[in-house]
């Protein structure tokens, strides 16, 4: 009989990225609390080096962090054509930075400071798309 996987299922594998050590701990832990397969990352640059070294359906990142920010990280994965979606969180957003990311590429944005519940669904669309053929 084959096994059946809930919407948390533990085989989504996220990688987190923010350069505030609390923050990404905090989500590290919420996220595999919900069964996800998580690692974390301090910066754009630190999460490519991951990217290279493992496979991930989906890229949570913040947006302001030091060396590589979140847009030219995001930009970065789809240039090199990464098989994953980008939630991105932001504590600031207004249209024109949600236009920007939408068009470098995100799945989706929220907030910083949203529940955890909201960051679990873009994560769950996120993984739908970018299982989809």
């Amino acid at each position: 009989m084959a096994e059946t996987r809930g919407p948390r299922a533990p085989q989504i594998r996220i990688l987190v990225v923010d350069d505030e050590p609390h923050a990404r701990e905090t989500t590290l832990a919420a996220l595999r609390d919900r069964g996800y397969h998580v690692a974390g990352a301090e910066d754009g640059l630190q999460a490519l080096q991951q990217l290279q070294r493992a496979q991930f359906h989906v890229v949570v990142t913040n947006m302001q962090m030091p060396r590589m920010d979140g847009i030219a990280l995001l930009r970065e994965i789809r240039r090199q054509a990464y098989p994953l979606r980008v939630v991105v969180r932001t504590p600031f957003l207004d249209a024109a930075l949600q236009d920007v990311l939408h068009r470098a590429g995100a799945a989706s944005v929220i907030m910083k400071g949203e529940p955890m519940a909201a960051l679990a669904r873009a994560i769950e669309e996120a993984a739908r798309a970018a299982s989809a053929p």
